[in-house]
Order: structure tokens, then C-alpha cells, then sequence
């Protein structure tokens, strides 16, 4: 119950503290800590008091407490969340006022049970043996029960109702003649009504949360919403909290590039015009797929995107069409790009399928974070040997050139540079300010391009090649690798 509790609960803080390395490991951190007091504590009580009743109580108490959580957890999380602390103390501050005292009560739960199974000292060994046993597959049960089909099926509040409910039950059936309540009945309504909660959940949604569609996946928690800008009306895909996303649209145009740096592949195209066989790392809103299949007729395009509820999300809300699905020229897959880019190595090598000559790698986490083994040397290497010997692989990273939050940028360009011959950056922001954290297009070529301009280069040409910058790169900060890639603490630092 404990691993369902937590693998949900990291679906509870991603709308407002997204989903980073930083807050998996606040909460399994709280978890573990709560879970510490609850067996310490837990023994103490059960010596003194090792009666079922009590035990009963103690699991009734968690149900009651897990239960308030569902229903209250978007009121908590966006008070909690409305000053301007960091990332770090409020993952923690956040898992403690939602989940510590649910964990606690719950590791009370083994000691009383070990306590009022031994009869006799002699048997303590088996009986406590059977008794981590059976815990233990209890735990995996939950992980593989909620990893799977919990999250991928549910919302987070429905979950949380149905935790509730299935404790009260657990507190019936152990009660023995002293019932925790007064009346049967009375425990009788209350699982009841945590069905009822739970089901009106999965219905009705819950109207505290922010406003918009919202979508649980097995990767992540998405948000759709509209807003109007400029007098033109908008559509965001969002799996961040705060203002950021990760896709939008036009919604009177949805096959035009809204997002500034997808607007670089055109270089691509200018420098490469033989381009036939596109890859898009990170499907998002589908933006660029959509957008080069309506406007380059020769132009193959795979998409890998290893959420299928992003792509489910697409075609719901971002005019990914069935017309689309169904062209010949795009081909999407669900599956890790790393993986993807292994398999695709092996058929290019096989002959079973020819090269790429553009990679476009658009993948990100929470909090502008892209996985860091998409920004490895080693991932590099991969996408190299899909590429044609004239490929051309571009990237979008959010970070600065210089500055403090300058390390991903160094560390991804240093890379970069290690595995492709020629590297050129194109900040996407008109100020100039190097310090400024903004969208920067890298981009490797594995021959020699001359990305000289002149009166007869196309405006719009023209007009991104001249956001092309050299800089300089600080040797302090070494190449992102398979074993060393610590983007998030780049990111957040």
C-alpha cells in the first residue's frame, strides 16, 4: 500500500512541482523517513498497548488521513506553492504535510503485527521472517500494480479515494469485538463514500486543480489549456507547473510553427536541400512533424516519443489528424530515443533501412530538463552513426552561453564537439545577452557547411543565420558522458 501511496503521490506534486530527479527523491526520502518513525515508534506502542483494536485504529487513522489528501491535495499544493522558495525545499516541505503522516501510520502497522503474532520467543525468527516476506511481495505487488495499470488507468485522486477505502475495510476485518466506531454502519458509509469519492473523480476530475484538461500518463502529468495572446487564441501542452510548456498551437492554425527555434530547421533545409529522411526526437504537440509533412512533399518523417499519452494528447487537441496518421510519410514510435537509435543503427547496418539526413532533438523533462541520457556523448555517438555523411543533427536546449546557467550548455557543447567535426550555435533571443537563459539551437554537421549569406539568400534565411554566434567554450566544465550527466543540478542550481 506504501509503494502505491508513493508512486501516486509523485502524480500529486507534478502539477506544481513537475516531475524531476529532485522531487522523486524528496518524497521517497520523506516516505523512507516517515516509514522509520512509524516501525520505531510503532514497537514502542505496541509493548505497552499489543491489542487489535489499537492496531485497527492506527490503519483507520491512515485511511482517514489519505482520504482528506485526495480531496484537499490541489488547495495544499497551491498554497504551498505560491511564494518563491526553490525546487528543493519545497519538494520536501510538500512530501512532508502530504505524506508523512500517512507513512507513519502505516510503518506502525509491522511492529504491531510482529507483536501480537509471537506467542512464543522460540518461533520469533520464522515468524518474523514470513512476516518481511510477505511484506515485501506486498510492495512489489503495489509497484508493479501501480506502475502499470494504477496510474496508466486512473486519476491520482481516484487512486487515493481507493487506497483510503480499502484501509477501512483492512480496519473491519482486523477490529476483532472492540470496533474502532461505534456502529458497523458508520464504517460501513465511509467505505462507501471513498468509492463514491473516487469514482466521482474519475468522472469529474477535481475542480481544484488548475484550470484546463488534465491527462496522467505513465510518464507524465499533462495540462492542456487556451489562452489568448495578441488577439490570436492558443492551445499549451504542459507537463511543468508554473507558466512553461512544452508544445503550443495556433488553434485557427495548427500546422504553423508557433515555437521560435522549431523555425531553425529551415536552415537545414537551405544548407541540405536533398534532405528525404527526417527523425524528431520528442513528439510534444507535434509541431514540426505536422508542419514539415504539410509543407516538404518529399520529406519522410519518423517521430519518436516514448509517452504514448503525449500522442494521445495530440490527436485529441493538436489537430493530429487521422489523415496524418495515415500518410506513408510519417512513421511514429513509442519508445525510448536511445533505444529507438540502437535499433535503427542495427537495421541501417543490416540494410533494411537507409539513413537519416536530419535529426531533430526536441525531448524535455520538467523544468526545462532534457533526460540526461539524451545528452551524453555516448547519445551523440548513436545519433552520429543514423545520420547520412552529409547528416545534420539539431538540437534545442534551454540554458544561457555564459554565466551561472551556462554549465548544460557548456557541458552538451563540448560533447557535441567531441562526436561531430563542425558545431555552430544559434541563440534564439534578439537581445543579445549571453547571460539570459533562452531557447539555443546547437547544431552538428558531419561534413563542412559554409553558412556564408548573401543578396541571394532567402530573408528569412537570412535572417536566422545571422543569430549564428561563436563562442567560447570553458574547459571547466567537462563533456556531458553516459557516466557523468548532472543536468538537473545544472538546470536548478
Amino acid at each position: 500500500m506504501v509503494m502505491v501511496l508513493e508512486m501516486t503521490g509523485s502524480r500529486v506534486l507534478a502539477p506544481y512541482l513537475g516531475t524531476s530527479l529532485i522531487v522523486w527523491t524528496s518524497l521517497i526520502g520523506i516516505v523512507l523517513a516517515s516509514l522509520s518513525f512509524g516501525y520505531w515508534y510503532g514497537g514502542i506502542v505496541a509493548d505497552k498497548h499489543p491489542d487489535v483494536p489499537l492496531l485497527a485504529k492506527i490503519i483507520l487513522g491512515a485511511g482517514l488521513f489519505i482520504a482528506v489528501i485526495g480531496f484537499s491535495y490541489p488547495f495544499i499544493l497551491g498554497s504551498l506553492t505560491a511564494g518563491k522558495a526553490n525546487l528543493y525545499s519545497l519538494s520536501i516541505l510538500c512530501s512532508i504535510v502530504l505524506f508523512a503522516v500517512p507513512a507513519a501510520l502505516l510503518g506502525m502497522v509491522s511492529p504491531f503485527v510482529v507483536r501480537l503474532a509471537v506467542q512464543d520467543v522460540g518461533s520469533t525468527g520464522t515468524i518474523v521472517g514470513r512476516l518481511y516476506a510477505l511484506s515485501s511481495i506486498g510492495s512489489i505487488l503495489g509497484t508493479f500494480l501501480g506502475g502499470f495499470i494504477l496510474i496508466s488507468l486512473f486519476k491520482v485522486g481516484t487512486i487515493l479515494f481507493l487506497i483510503a477505502a480499502i484501509l477501512v475495510l483492512v480496519a473491519l476485518l482486523v477490529q476483532g469485538q472492540k470496533p474502532v466506531l461505534p456502529d458497523r454502519k458508520v464504517a460501513a458509509i465511509l467505505f462507501v463514500v471513498f468509492l463514491g469519492g473516487g469514482g466521482t473523480f474519475q468522472i469529474y476530475g477535481n475542480s481544484l486543480l488548475p484550470v484546463g484538461d488534465h491527462w496522467d500518463t505513465p510518464y507524465n502529468h499533462i495540462r492542456v489549456y487556451e489562452e489568448n495572446r495578441h488577439g490570436q487564441k492558443l492551445r499549451y501542452l504542459q507537463t511543468d507547473p508554473g507558466t512553461t510548456c512544452q508544445s503550443f498551437i495556433f488553434v485557427d492554425r495548427p500546422n504553423d510553427l508557433v515555437s521560435r527555434y522549431c523555425e531553425y530547421n529551415e536552415l537545414v533545409f537551405h544548407f541540405h536541400p536533398n534532405v528525404q529522411n527526417m527523425l524528431v526526437i520528442g513528439g510534444g504537440g507535434y509541431g514540426l512533424p505536422k508542419h514539415v509533412l504539410t509543407t516538404r512533399p518529399n520529406v519522410n518523417v519518423d517521430v519518436v516519443e516514448i509517452d504514448p499519452g503525449i500522442t494521445k494528447v495530440a490527436r485529441l487537441f493538436f489537430s493530429l489528424t487521422d489523415e496524418m496518421l495515415a500518410n506513408p510519410r510519417l512513421q511514429m514510435t513509442h519508445e525510448d530515443a536511445r533505444r529507438f537509435l540502437r535499433r535503427m543503427k542495427d537495421e541501417i547496418e543490416a540494410g533494411h533501412r537507409p539513413k537519416y539526413d536530419f535529426v531533430f532533438g526536441d525531448a524535455f523533462n520538467s523544468h526545462y530538463n532534457i533526460p540526461f541520457h539524451l545528452t551524453t556523448r555516448e547519445y551523440m555517438e548513436e545519433v552520429s552513426a543514423c545520420l547520412s555523411d552529409d547528416g545534420i543533427f539539431m538540437t534545442n536546449i534551454i540554458a544561457s552561453i555564459n554565466g551561472e546557467k551556462s554549465k548544460l550548455f557548456q557541458g552538451f557543447h563540448r560533447a557535441l564537439t567531441e562526436v561531430f567535426p563542425q558545431v555552430e550555435v544559434f541563440p534564439v533571443s534578439d537581445s543579445g545577452n549571453e547571460k539570459e537563459v533562452q531557447n539555443i539551437v546547437l547544431t552538428g554537421f558531419k561534413r563542412p557547411y559554409d553558412l556564408k549569406i548573401d543578396e541571394q539568400t532567402p530573408e528569412k534565411i537570412a535572417f536566422l543565420v545571422k543569430h549564428h554566434k561563436k563562442v567560447k567554450v570553458s574547459q571547466s566544465v567537462p563533456p556531458l558522458t553516459d557516466a557523468f550527466a548532472p543536468v538537473e543540478w545544472y538546470v536548478l542550481q
